[in-house]
Formats: structure tokens, sequence, C-alpha cells
């Protein structure tokens, strides 16, 4: 599905200035009342330069007004000058989210922007979300995407693999305790996962990645992004931290075109224990997907598939993903932390903790008839 043509100038000023304005009238519900504010008259060269805002209200809240907030544009203007902001275009993409395009000539990363205090007080006084990246040209109300990379346990599942490979030893608690310090950047991923790894000895390898596949929970939405992106002809991968039998099932179950995370080794059978069990050891021929490697993965598909980094999407929520996250961010893509621990919000170029990973489609523009239309089976 291909993004429809940027209207013309003109066209933008009288949308923005007339029907997007009463986009939300007739509703019963109330509106949030905000001061707003009208699209500029555009000079004549045009900042190539887009930056998207996306404003994310509660789904319990009154619906947003169709108009940008004008306290809004006074931060971005002021975070931004000397540089020219110019809004072009309001668009309530659900009644509680509202895309806002503006231009501007400005260089500073959206990482940056994204963390500075006005903007998290903005957030904060309003109980909104925003999320803001940089759009390379040519201008259009939806995000260019042709890949999307993500992370997989509390992610695309709501479990943790490895967690969930300790239960037959009863060690679930401890392997758990040792995940969660790990994701929150409290421990060397590397490190930490090793020894979770030894904490696995013994387990039986022919029967226990079929009991895990019984107790995995796909996380709200994942089926549908993935089918609408899909629908895109957007090639999909995963990069986890997990294991690889479980990262290929869910790939398949999602249909993902690549899936790379650690490989264990098996010890085989022997007279006293007849049948393969986990060493407790992994590869030693395949290096450790830490962040680093989750970096170097997504470098390497963006560069064998032909796809610039600003034709990214990458998300997930533990500290060994803020390498990708902000590797996709820097360069133009979207970088989001997803439902993230605490220092990967502070950290990622945007955060978004919605219900549904299907939200994530509104920060590549669609409204909530396109978004309707793309989950569909």
């Amino acid at each position: 599905m291909d993004a429809p043509p940027f209207p013309s100038r003109e066209t933008l000023l009288e949308e923005s200035s007339t029907a997007l304005n009463g986009a939300l009238s007739g509703r019963d519900s109330p509106t949030t009342t905000l001061p707003s504010e009208e699209p500029e008259t555009l000079p004549e060269d045009v900042p190539s330069t887009t930056l998207v805002a996306t404003l994310f209200a509660p789904s319990t809240a009154p619906p947003l007004p169709g108009t940008t907030p004008a306290p809004l544009t006074t931060i971005l203007t002021s975070l931004l000058s000397p540089h020219r902001v110019t809004l072009l275009k309001s668009t309530p993409l659900t009644p509680h989210i509202l895309q806002i395009l503006y231009t501007t000539t400005s260089p500073t990363p959206q990482t940056t922007l994204r963390h500075a205090l006005p903007i998290k007080t903005f957030e904060s006084s309003r109980s909104l979300t925003l999320t803001l990246h940089i759009q390379p040209p040519p201008i259009s109300l939806h995000h260019p995407l042709k890949l999307a990379v993500f992370d997989l346990d509390s992610t695309l599942i709501c479990n943790e693999t490895i967690d969930e490979l300790a239960r037959p030893l009863g060690l679930t608690a401890a392997v758990s305790a040792i995940t969660e310090r790990a994701m929150a950047g409290e421990l060397d991923f590397a490190a930490s996962l090793r020894e979770r790894v030894a904490l696995l000895k013994g387990v039986r390898a022919d029967t226990i990645w079929e009991e895990v596949k019984a107790r995995i929970v796909f996380a709200p939405g994942a089926r549908e992004l993935c089918r609408a992106l899909r629908k895109l002809g957007v090639k999909m991968a995963v990069l986890s931290g997990g294991f690889v039998p479980i990262a290929e099932w869910v790939g398949g179950e999602l249909g993902l075109d690549v899936a790379v995370a650690n490989h264990l080794l098996i010890e085989p059978p022997t007279p006293t224990t007849p049948y393969p069990t986990l060493s407790g050891l992994l590869s030693p021929t395949h290096p450790i997907i830490d962040g680093s490697q989750k970096r170097l993965h997504l470098e390497s598909l963006s560069a064998e598939n032909h796809i610039p980094l600003h034709e990214t999407l990458v998300v997930g929520d533990g500290a060994n993903d803020l390498e990708m996250l902000n590797l996709a961010g820097s360069h133009g893509g979207l970088g989001v932390a997803f439902r993230a621990k605490e220092k990967v919000q502070r950290e990622a170029p945007n955060r978004l903790n919605s219900d549904t990973l299907v939200d994530l489609l509104y920060l590549l523009g669609y409204t909530e008839g396109e978004v309707e239309q793309l989950i569909k089976e």
C-alpha cells in the first residue's frame, strides 16, 4: 500500500484551517480544550525535512481536538531556534491520536529533541504521550517503511523464554530475577546470559521446546501488526537475546522473514540419561545476541536489502535493545521503546506505553479506518 501523494500547499492550508478544525465535531464525547493554532503561510522555499509529532491521549480521556496545541509549536520553535519551524498539517488519526506535521531546517537529532525538559513537561502536564521523528523527503502523510525489526521476549510475546526454560527445574524465580536486572541494564547482558544458561543444565532437550511453545502468549496486537506490515510489503525480522527454536517458531507464526537468536549446546543421551539435555552452555561458534550484535544485524539487514535506515521501524523493551533503537532513530527511522524498562524509556528515541502493538501503525501516519483495513485477515 503506497503512501498517497502529499497535497499541495494550498490544499494543506485550506484543510488545516477549515475541515480539520471540525474533524471531530458531532461526536457525543467532550473534547479536551487546548489552545490551538492555524498553519502558517508557507515560505516559497519550504524546508524539505519533516518533523512528525504524534500525540497519544489515554483511551479513557476525552477525545483530542483536531487542531495543533499552540504550546507544542511554541516549545518546538524555542528548542529549534534559530531554525524555522513551520506547521503544515494536523490530522486526527483516531479520537485519541493526533498527527502533526512540521517542516524545519534544524539538524537537531530527534532523540535530543524528544528528551528535552520542555517536551517532557508538556507531556506530563497534559497526561499525553508525544512521539517525535524526522521524516526525510519527499513529504508524505505516511512514514516510508520497508524494514521492521523486533525484539522477541516481552515485545512480540509476553514471556521471557529463558524463564520458561527454567520451569522444569523449579528455577523460574531465580532465573527471572537475573533476567529482570539484565533487561533493566543493571547487569552485563552476555555475562548474565551465561549465568542463566548454566542453570538450565539437565533440562530435557527433546521435549522442552514444545512445552515452552504451549505457554507462549503473543503480545496484544502482535499478529495484527505483522499482518498489516506484510500487506504493506515490509520486510520483518526478530532479533532476540533468547533462543533459536522459539525465535524461529514465533517468526513462522507471525510471517517474519528473518529470525536471529542464541544457540544452546545439547548433550547427547547417555546410558543413565536416555534423552538429550541442555548442556548449560552457549554455542562457542555463534556470537551472543547482545545489544551490539542486534545493532550489527540491523545494519546488515539494511545493507543487504538496500533499505536505508530512515525506512526502518525498530521495537524493543530491554536495555539490550537500546543500540538498535538509537541507530534507527539517529538516521530518521523509528526507534520505539514499547512498554519498556525505565532506562530504555529514558534513553530511546521514542516510547509508547499503549495496550496494543497495533498503535505503532499510527506512528506511521495511518488513520483509524486505514488501520482497520490493514489488520483484517
